[in-house]
């Protein structure tokens, strides 16, 4: 018996190819479709599901058991599935070819400005842009996209290159640890036989002083000892007169009497008898820093070996430096001086007086004075005032004062020493020869932030040397 139905129900119903070209167990068109031996087809996360909890893998239509078997992709099944969604106008999920959006055409052009692929009509959208077939936009954004991989490229080069130096920054961290040990030790053992010596030296003064003050009793001891004996001696030589006869003793009384009589002096108490225990304990602590002043030098500024240039050689108690005879091997850490053979010193001020003396000695070129805490450590600069430095310099055997331009300083010698005095009140730095004392030359200026002393020997084998300050002890 026919059946009559209608055209919505025709039109509803799937038809028999979209049958053929559904999964069933999603039920919906395959989707990267693989083939089992036993003929079946499924969508290959489809058939991973079903198989992901199970024992033993079987065919979910057929139930054959397909243990060790690898599901084979379908090719021809997966390229009918597009073709049917592309004559539907469907997007395909995954697909090689994607439709536009919004007009659900086939993109063929790339729009530069929006760097987007487009179809045909959405030409009118991007009205005044440049347009590019597909196939040519592709190398068109691999060009730019291969510039900006050079730029990445460059910067992980750039990363290993400062992984690279950080790892050498711990190596050198690490030597700069053991050296500053090993010369504290040193120096600590330097102090200590110093020490060794004031306490054997104390200790010996003090024993003598203990055996001459003994001796002076001993001798005291012996002297009233004997005159104890003659004491004693003629008390008993009065005492047997006195047991002589009644006669004889009233004849002989005058002379006992006379002899009775002790002329000597008495023995009297020993001023100084007792171990001078001031002078040996009192202070202690002082008068061993007092006399042991003459081994230890005070340096009124010392060097910074973290800005000294690697062209420079820096003595180990940071107090001078001079060429180095090859390039040192120096982490690139940003406060070293490189190019320029510079050193900084360790301290910078903002307040108060210092004063500190340079031998520069036969140098035949050098720069010594103050600077600012941001002055170009990593390129060559010009030594001004303007750039933060005042300072004085020899240069071609012409002493000036590193203004802009250059002022000439007059010199009736040849000053082997400079003295640098820094008033951060006045906010003035000035120069003199420190053998005679004569002025040199005075800056006046704006001092913002810290002032560091500046020393540039040059490439001078002669050190450029701070000298030790006199330590003087001033008493109420």
């Amino acid at each position: 018996m026919a059946v009559n139905m209608s055209d919505e129900d025709i039109t509803d119903r799937p038809s028999l190819l979209e049958t053929d070209l559904t999964c069933p167990v999603c039920k919906e068109l395959f989707r990267d479709p693989v083939l089992l031996s036993c003929s079946h087809s499924f969508c290959r996360e489809c058939l991973e599901a079903s198989w992901k909890h199970k024992s033993t893998k079987e065919c979910p239509v057929c139930r054959k058991c397909c243990d060790g078997e690898q599901p084979i992709p379908n090719r021809a099944l997966k390229n009918t599935c597009e073709s049917y969604q592309k004559e539907k106008g469907w997007r395909i999920p995954g697909g090689a070819e994607v439709l536009c959006g919004l007009h659900q055409r086939e993109m063929q052009l790339f729009c530069i400005k929006d760097e987007t692929p487009i179809c045909v009509e959405c030409v009118i959208l991007h009205s005044g842009h440049d347009f590019l077939p597909l196939d040519r936009g592709v190398p068109f954004c691999k060009e730019e996209l291969n510039i900006k991989i050079s730029i990445l490229c460059e910067k992980l080069e750039y990363f290993r290159r400062m992984k690279r130096r950080y790892g050498d920054t711990v190596t050198f961290i690490q030597t700069q640890s053991e050296e500053a040990e090993r010369q504290i030790k040193q120096e600590f053992e330097r102090l200590h036989q110093i020490l060794n010596e004031e306490e054997a030296m104390r200790i010996q003064a003090l024993k003598k002083e203990e055996e001459q003050k003994k001796q002076l009793m001993k001798e005291k001891i012996d002297s009233i000892a004997r005159e104890i004996t003659s004491l004693s001696d003629l008390i008993q030589s009065v005492k047997r007169e006195m047991g002589a006869e009644d006669l004889t003793f009233l004849q002989n009384f005058q002379t006992l009497k006379r002899r009775a009589q002790w002329t000597a002096e008495d023995p009297q108490k020993v001023p100084g008898a007792l171990i001078d225990m001031a002078s040996h304990v009192g202070g202690l602590g002082y008068k061993v820093w007092e006399n042991i002043r003459a081994h230890i030098k005070c340096f009124p500024v010392l060097m910074d070996p973290n800005t000294v240039s690697p062209w420079l050689y820096i003595s180990p108690d940071y107090a001078s430096v001079k060429e180095s005879p090859e390039r040192q091997s120096f982490p690139d850490n940003p406060e070293r001086f490189d190019p320029c053979v510079f050193v900084l010193g360790s301290h910078g001020f903002t307040s108060g007086h210092h004063r500190w003396d340079v031998h520069v000695g036969d140098n035949p070129k050098w720069i010594l004075g103050v600077c600012r805490e941001s002055i170009t450590r990593k390129r060559k600069f010009t030594v001004t005032t303007s750039g933060g430095v005042w300072s004085i310099g020899l240069s071609k055997g012409m002493y000036s004062a590193l203004t802009t331009p250059r002022t000439e300083l007059t010199v009736e010698r040849r000053p082997d020493t400079i003295r640098v005095k820094l008033n951060m009140e006045k906010e003035e730095v000035s120069f003199w020869d420190a053998s005679t004392g004569r002025h040199l030359c005075t800056y006046t200026d704006k001092f913002t932030g810290k002032i560091f002393p500046l020393f540039g020997p040059g490439l001078q084998s002669t050190p450029m040397a701070i000298l030790p300050a006199k330590i003087t002890i001033h008493k109420k």
